[in-house]
Protein backbone atom coordinates (compact mmCIF):
# COMPACT_ATOMS: atom_id res chain seq x y z
CA UNK A 1 0.00 0.00 0.00
CA UNK A 2 2.85 2.45 0.66
CA UNK A 3 4.17 1.79 -2.29
CA UNK A 4 1.43 2.49 -4.76
CA UNK A 5 1.07 6.13 -2.72
CA UNK A 6 4.47 6.84 -3.14
CA UNK A 7 4.04 5.97 -6.70
CA UNK A 8 0.85 8.12 -6.98
CA UNK A 9 3.22 10.69 -5.11
CA UNK A 10 5.59 10.67 -8.06
CA UNK A 11 3.50 10.57 -10.60
CA UNK A 12 2.44 14.26 -9.23
CA UNK A 13 6.19 15.36 -9.50
CA UNK A 14 7.30 14.21 -12.80
CA UNK A 15 7.32 15.46 -15.63
CA UNK A 16 6.15 13.37 -18.73
CA UNK A 17 7.73 15.46 -21.72
CA UNK A 18 9.29 18.32 -22.61
CA UNK A 19 8.43 20.70 -26.04
CA UNK A 20 11.05 20.18 -28.49
CA UNK A 21 11.70 22.64 -31.56
CA UNK A 22 11.41 21.65 -35.06
CA UNK A 23 12.82 23.30 -37.83
CA UNK A 24 11.56 22.75 -41.08
CA UNK A 25 10.09 24.57 -44.78
CA UNK A 26 7.49 22.49 -46.26
CA UNK A 27 7.14 19.71 -43.19
CA UNK A 28 8.04 17.73 -40.83
CA UNK A 29 6.79 14.19 -39.72
CA UNK A 30 7.21 11.99 -37.01
CA UNK A 31 6.24 8.75 -35.85
CA UNK A 32 5.17 7.23 -32.11
CA UNK A 33 5.17 3.85 -31.18
CA UNK A 34 1.46 4.03 -29.11
CA UNK A 35 -0.67 0.97 -27.40
CA UNK A 36 -4.18 0.70 -27.32
CA UNK A 37 -6.15 3.03 -25.54
CA UNK A 38 -3.84 5.11 -24.45
CA UNK A 39 -4.46 8.56 -24.34
CA UNK A 40 -1.77 11.12 -25.87
CA UNK A 41 -2.20 14.93 -25.32
CA UNK A 42 -0.20 17.33 -27.55
CA UNK A 43 0.19 20.79 -28.88
CA UNK A 44 2.12 23.09 -31.59
CA UNK A 45 2.90 26.95 -31.51
CA UNK A 46 4.64 28.33 -34.54
CA UNK A 47 7.11 30.85 -33.67
CA UNK A 48 7.38 34.29 -36.04
CA UNK A 49 10.18 34.38 -38.22
CA UNK A 50 12.85 37.03 -39.00
CA UNK A 51 9.87 39.21 -40.32
CA UNK A 52 7.59 38.69 -37.88
CA UNK A 53 5.24 36.58 -39.95
CA UNK A 54 2.96 34.16 -38.81
CA UNK A 55 3.17 30.34 -40.61
CA UNK A 56 -0.11 28.42 -40.57
CA UNK A 57 0.17 24.77 -40.46
CA UNK A 58 -1.49 21.27 -41.43
CA UNK A 59 -1.58 19.26 -38.80
CA UNK A 60 -2.37 15.06 -39.62
CA UNK A 61 -2.88 12.41 -37.66
CA UNK A 62 -2.54 8.52 -38.99
CA UNK A 63 -3.16 5.54 -37.57
CA UNK A 64 -0.88 2.32 -37.95
CA UNK A 65 -3.68 1.29 -40.65
CA UNK A 66 -3.65 4.68 -42.58
CA UNK A 67 -6.48 6.17 -41.47
CA UNK A 68 -6.61 9.52 -40.76
CA UNK A 69 -7.53 9.63 -37.42
CA UNK A 70 -6.98 13.71 -36.35
CA UNK A 71 -6.83 16.72 -38.94
CA UNK A 72 -6.00 20.42 -38.21
CA UNK A 73 -6.11 22.97 -40.86
CA UNK A 74 -4.41 26.04 -41.08
CA UNK A 75 -3.90 27.16 -37.73
CA UNK A 76 -0.72 29.31 -35.94
CA UNK A 77 -1.07 27.21 -32.76
CA UNK A 78 -3.65 24.35 -31.35
CA UNK A 79 -4.02 21.28 -28.86
CA UNK A 80 -4.86 18.05 -29.83
CA UNK A 81 -6.39 14.68 -27.34
CA UNK A 82 -6.72 11.14 -28.80
CA UNK A 83 -7.17 8.41 -27.51
CA UNK A 84 -6.03 5.41 -29.87
CA UNK A 85 -7.87 2.34 -31.12
CA UNK A 86 -5.05 0.66 -32.83
CA UNK A 87 -1.94 -0.46 -31.37
CA UNK A 88 1.33 0.80 -33.83
CA UNK A 89 3.19 3.76 -34.90
CA UNK A 90 1.12 6.62 -35.26
CA UNK A 91 2.31 9.32 -37.84
CA UNK A 92 1.94 12.63 -37.00
CA UNK A 93 2.91 15.26 -39.90
CA UNK A 94 2.88 19.39 -39.67
CA UNK A 95 2.60 20.59 -43.27
CA UNK A 96 3.12 24.33 -44.32
CA UNK A 97 -0.39 25.77 -45.30
CA UNK A 98 0.66 28.14 -47.76
CA UNK A 99 -2.62 30.03 -49.09
CA UNK A 100 -3.36 30.77 -45.33
CA UNK A 101 0.24 31.52 -44.65
CA UNK A 102 0.23 34.55 -46.79
CA UNK A 103 3.82 34.59 -48.04
CA UNK A 104 5.64 34.00 -50.97
CA UNK A 105 9.06 33.29 -49.87
CA UNK A 106 9.31 29.70 -47.90
CA UNK A 107 11.76 30.15 -45.24
CA UNK A 108 12.73 27.98 -42.51
CA UNK A 109 10.57 28.53 -39.56
CA UNK A 110 10.25 27.06 -36.21
CA UNK A 111 7.49 25.07 -34.41
CA UNK A 112 7.48 23.87 -30.66
CA UNK A 113 6.27 20.10 -30.92
CA UNK A 114 5.09 18.65 -27.66
CA UNK A 115 3.76 15.08 -26.85
CA UNK A 116 2.05 13.55 -23.90
CA UNK A 117 1.24 9.76 -23.50
CA UNK A 118 -0.62 8.67 -20.85
CA UNK A 119 -1.46 5.11 -19.45
CA UNK A 120 -4.23 2.72 -20.23
CA UNK A 121 -6.80 1.61 -17.89
CA UNK A 122 -6.65 -2.32 -18.36
CA UNK A 123 -8.55 -3.45 -15.42
CA UNK A 124 -11.62 -4.60 -14.98
CA UNK A 125 -14.16 -3.79 -12.91
CA UNK A 126 -14.82 -7.44 -11.45
CA UNK A 127 -11.16 -7.04 -11.03
CA UNK A 128 -11.27 -3.81 -9.07
CA UNK A 129 -14.27 -4.78 -6.66
CA UNK A 130 -12.03 -8.28 -5.66
CA UNK A 131 -8.71 -6.80 -5.33
CA UNK A 132 -8.06 -3.83 -3.35
CA UNK A 133 -4.26 -2.71 -4.87
CA UNK A 134 -5.69 -3.17 -8.38
CA UNK A 135 -8.63 -0.38 -7.68
CA UNK A 136 -5.97 1.65 -6.39
CA UNK A 137 -3.77 1.29 -8.93
CA UNK A 138 -7.21 2.29 -11.35
CA UNK A 139 -7.02 5.39 -9.69
CA UNK A 140 -3.41 6.48 -10.23
CA UNK A 141 -3.88 5.99 -13.96
CA UNK A 142 -7.18 8.10 -13.43
CA UNK A 143 -4.95 10.72 -11.61
CA UNK A 144 -2.10 10.36 -14.09
CA UNK A 145 -4.09 11.07 -17.03
CA UNK A 146 -5.67 14.20 -15.98
CA UNK A 147 -1.97 15.18 -14.74
CA UNK A 148 -0.72 14.42 -18.58
CA UNK A 149 -3.75 16.68 -19.72
CA UNK A 150 -2.78 19.22 -17.43
CA UNK A 151 0.88 19.59 -17.88
CA UNK A 152 0.33 19.58 -22.05
CA UNK A 153 -2.23 22.28 -21.47
CA UNK A 154 0.10 24.22 -19.33
CA UNK A 155 3.19 23.76 -22.08
CA UNK A 156 0.59 25.16 -24.35
CA UNK A 157 -0.61 27.89 -23.05
CA UNK A 158 2.94 28.93 -22.22
CA UNK A 159 4.68 28.67 -25.20
CA UNK A 160 1.16 30.28 -26.69
CA UNK A 161 2.44 33.16 -24.37
CA UNK A 162 5.67 33.28 -25.54
CA UNK A 163 5.12 33.56 -28.89
CA UNK A 164 3.32 36.42 -28.61
CA UNK A 165 5.90 38.26 -26.72
CA UNK A 166 8.26 37.16 -29.39
CA UNK A 167 5.89 38.84 -32.12
CA UNK A 168 5.38 42.22 -29.91
CA UNK A 169 9.01 42.43 -28.88
CA UNK A 170 10.19 41.84 -32.57
CA UNK A 171 7.34 44.72 -33.49
CA UNK A 172 8.47 47.32 -31.19
CA UNK A 173 12.13 46.64 -32.82
CA UNK A 174 10.68 47.37 -36.68
CA UNK A 175 8.67 50.45 -35.08
CA UNK A 176 12.08 51.70 -33.53
CA UNK A 177 14.14 51.25 -36.27
CA UNK A 178 11.68 52.64 -38.44
CA UNK A 179 11.13 55.78 -35.94
CA UNK A 180 14.96 56.22 -35.97
CA UNK A 181 15.57 56.23 -39.71
CA UNK A 182 12.29 58.32 -40.55
CA UNK A 183 14.09 60.63 -38.28
CA UNK A 184 17.37 60.65 -39.76
CA UNK A 185 16.11 61.13 -43.19
CA UNK A 186 13.83 64.28 -41.92
CA UNK A 187 16.81 65.62 -40.12
CA UNK A 188 19.08 65.19 -43.08
CA UNK A 189 16.57 66.81 -45.53
CA UNK A 190 15.92 70.08 -43.30
CA UNK A 191 19.74 70.29 -43.56
CA UNK A 192 20.16 69.72 -46.96
CA UNK A 193 17.24 72.58 -47.46
CA UNK A 194 19.36 75.26 -44.86
CA UNK A 195 22.56 74.26 -46.93
CA UNK A 196 20.46 74.61 -50.45
CA UNK A 197 19.10 78.29 -49.16
CA UNK A 198 22.30 79.54 -47.93
CA UNK A 199 23.85 78.70 -51.38
CA UNK A 200 21.30 80.42 -53.14
CA UNK A 201 21.41 83.66 -50.69
CA UNK A 202 25.25 83.46 -51.46
CA UNK A 203 24.71 83.82 -55.02
CA UNK A 204 22.21 86.37 -55.19
CA UNK A 205 24.37 88.85 -53.20
CA UNK A 206 27.60 88.39 -55.22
Amino acid sequence: MRGLLSALSLLAFTVAANAIKLKFRYEECMQYDLNMYEPFYGSFVALPDLYSLQAKYDLIITSPSGTRVHETVGEPEAKFHLVPYETGKYRFCLRLNQDKTGSRYVLSREVLWDLHVGHADTHSNTNLKEHDTQSLWHYVHQVDAQLQQLRATQQYLYWRERRHRMTVESTNRRVLVYALVRNGVLVLVSMMQVLFIRRMFSKQFR
